[in-house]
Formats: C-alpha cells, sequence, structure tokens
C-alpha cells in the first residue's frame, strides 16, 4: 500500500512539470510583422483543424497586441494558387519576404489523437508539435521548441480535440510572449512613480510587469499602471529591488496571471503533499483559489484526496511580501489505491490565509493556515498548514 501511495504522490508532483523555452529572446520597442504558417502535418491532423488552429492562435497574438499578422486569408489563396497544404522552410521565408514580415513561425503538427480514458471518465485529445521561428532576412533559425497540449471533454472526442487545439493556440501564444519581450528605458523616477518611454504605450498593457538591470549592476522590478498621453510614456510603480535610475533598460518580465505552488502540509495528524494556485485578471478582478492534494493517512481506511475551491482578496502588499485570505468549498475524494477508484466523497467548506515572499515576480515561497469543516459527524475537521514554493 506504501508503494502505492508513493505513486500517487509522484503522480501529483508531475502534474506541475513545465517546458521552458531556451531562447534568448527577441526585444521590442514597437509592433512588428510576423506570418504564421502550417508546416509539416503529422498522422490525425486533417486542414480544418489546422485553419480552426491558426484562427485562434491569430486572434491571440492580435490580441497580444505586438504584431502585424500577414493575413490567414492571403495564406489560404497563396496555398489554393499553388496547391500547397503546408510549408517548407525556403517558402515560409519566401512568403514572408512577400509580406514584409521580419518573423517567420512554421508550425510543425506532429500528431493529434482522442481517445476515451476510463480513469478521467472523459475523452483526452493530445496535441503534439514543434514551433520554429525565423529571421526572414538572413533565412537563420532563432527558437525551436517540441511541445505538446491537452484538452479533455465528457461529451466528446471531436470536443476534445477542440478543446486541444485552444490549448495548443494558447500554449504557442504564452511562448511568443516568452520570446518578443517589450524593451523600454526609464525616462524618469519620483519616489515610487518610474517613467518608461522609447516604446509604444499601446504595447505595454496594465499590470505588465518590467525587469530593470540598474547602473550599477542591480535588478528591480516595475509594474505598469497607467498611460500619460500627452508625451506616450508609461507609467508604472516601483514594486521592490533595486531602484532604477534615469536612462536604465526596461525588459518586459513575463508572468502568468496565476501563481502555482507546490507545498507540504499538515491536516488532521496527517501530513501530505499540495499543489495550490492563486490569482486574478483583469476580466475576473477578484482573486480564485485552487488547491488540489492528499495526504500519507487515512479516512475510513481509503486514501483522502481533497480539492478546495474558492475566492480571496488581497490584505497586505508590501514590497516582496503579499498577505491575502481566502474561503470557499472544499471536497475530499476517497480513494481505494487498489483500483485507484473514488469510494466516496466528503463536503465541507474552507477558510485561511496565504502569505508569500517574491524572490522575483515569477517565484518565491508561500505559506498558508487555513480552517476546512466537512458535514458528517465522521467528517474530518480542523487546522490545515502548508508552506511551499511558487512559480
Amino acid at each position: 500500500m506504501g508503494a502505492k501511495r508513493s505513486k500517487f504522490i509522484v503522480a501529483l508532483l508531475l502534474i506541475i512539470c513545465v517546458l521552458n523555452f531556451a531562447a534568448g529572446g527577441i526585444t521590442l520597442t514597437e509592433k512588428v510583422k510576423l506570418v504564421i504558417l502550417p508546416g509539416k502535418v503529422g498522422s490525425g491532423w486533417n486542414m480544418d483543424e489546422v485553419d480552426y488552429l491558426l484562427s485562434i492562435l491569430e486572434e491571440q497574438a492580435l490580441e497580444l497586441g505586438r504584431f502585424q499578422l500577414f493575413p490567414r486569408s492571403d495564406l489560404q489563396q497563396i496555398m489554393k494558387e499553388r496547391n500547397l497544404s503546408e510549408f517548407g522552410v525556403s517558402q515560409a521565408i519566401e512568403i514572408g519576404k512577400l509580406g514584409g514580415s521580419k518573423y517567420a513561425l512554421l508550425l510543425t503538427l506532429t500528431e493529434l489523437s482522442s481517445s476515451w480514458s476510463s480513469k478521467a471518465n472523459s475523452y483526452i485529445a493530445v496535441s503534439r508539435y514543434t514551433i520554429k521561428l525565423y529571421n526572414i532576412e538572413d533565412g537563420s533559425l532563432l527558437a525551436s521548441k517540441t511541445m505538446e497540449s491537452e484538452g479533455s471533454s465528457k461529451e466528446s472526442s471531436q470536443k476534445a480535440i477542440s478543446n486541444a487545439l485552444r490549448s495548443t493556440a494558447t500554449d504557442i501564444w504564452y511562448e511568443l510572449r516568452q520570446i518578443f519581450k517589450l524593451e523600454a528605458y526609464v525616462k524618469a523616477v519620483n519616489g515610487n512613480a518610474v517613467t518608461l518611454a522609447g516604446i509604444d504605450p499601446k504595447l505595454a498593457k496594465k499590470g505588465y510587469i518590467f525587469q530593470i538591470e540598474t547602473s550599477s549592476g542591480g535588478i528591480g522590478y516595475v509594474k505598469v499602471v497607467g498611460y500619460n498621453k500627452s508625451d506616450g510614456t508609461v507609467i508604472a510603480n516601483f514594486m521592490y529591488g533595486e531602484k532604477p535610475e534615469e536612462y536604465d533598460i526596461a525588459v518586459e518580465f513575463p508572468v502568468m496571471p496565476f501563481k502555482a505552488g507546490l507545498g507540504l502540509g499538515m491536516f488532521s495528524g496527517m501530513f501530505g503533499l499540495g499543489i495550490s494556485a492563486w490569482g486574478s485578471t483583469e476580466d475576473i478582478p477578484l482573486s480564485l483559489y485552487i488547491g488540489v492534494g492528499t495526504f500519507l493517512g487515512s479516512i475510513f481506511n481509503y486514501t483522502p484526496v481533497y480539492m478546495n475551491l474558492g475566492v480571496g482578496f488581497n490584505l497586505l502588499e508590501m514590497g516582496r511580501i503579499n498577505a491575502s485570505v481566502n474561503g470557499g468549498l472544499s471536497l475530499i475524494g476517497l480513494i481505494d489505491l487498489d483500483t485507484f477508484e473514488p469510494v466516496g466523497y466528503i463536503f465541507g467548506a474552507f477558510g485561511g490565509a496565504i502569505v508569500t515572499y517574491d524572490f522575483n515576480p515569477r517565484m518565491g515561497v508561500y505559506g498558508s493556515i487555513g480552517y476546512s469543516l466537512y458535514l458528517g459527524t465522521g467528517g474530518p475537521t480542523g487546522i490545515t498548514i502548508q508552506i511551499g514554493m511558487y512559480f
């Protein structure tokens, strides 16, 4: 039983494994022209799905605001005239030059598949692909990454595929933001107000974070809070680190709107491992919170797996330290490790607080304490403590 429980915890660890794009990055001060092209199309893909992926990716890339894209309608016309279903490197560069693009993103769509998963009780679709970024001017390869995205649906295999394609577009969008980073310079510093110039202010959206390497070699971080329309500058607030000075270079430090952390915890006398995620967006200003995990113990002779889902709000933000409170619904599933099937559920509610300390805007440590109350006389109730790292 102990070995099975260990495998179960290892499975939770695998959830947080992510791939990092080993690219140096390209800094931008204004929009650049980009063409996104389908390269080799592998098994499971058809042209309708390729076109659907490109349409979503085009929409998301335009929403990012830092690209002028080669029109997809023109690409379709070129492909029709030349009887093409895919582009090679030389053709990608040719099309890029034709449209005046500076960069070409070539998608090699390796595999697309969907199958029913009895464990997940849903259809699981997987998209495997490689993205390669080329410099149109000299044909050099600037970045390359092999990726995998998933989608699921309880309704149908086709809907799982559609969800996988949306995940694919979102993952590519995130990589584009990691590669094409905004760059500005510090025009003025007045207390904690930092004015950034040398960049199209339409590109630097509110909430974007810039990393500034100071003349002394230190690092500071600022967050965009607004714009000055009269002189076309970007207004940011100093967060923490070393204070920037006039003419220091500021480079975008892309972060996701949600932080995810892995931590060790204790509840009802049991040690456990949990994954927590929290954050908010402009569309959802109230912070969301979710936590999942398991404990090295048993309830009614079964292994407990919990999920907390709720909302929260910030209490304190002071430099690298942030404190927030959250609360919501809680669910414990009782798992039979012989079959890995749930045999029962316990419902309840939770409330608590999280304190975080940033090493940088992407990574830090956190500690949380809360109280969970479950329905029924046999349900566990008590204080939950967790400490860990987020990234």
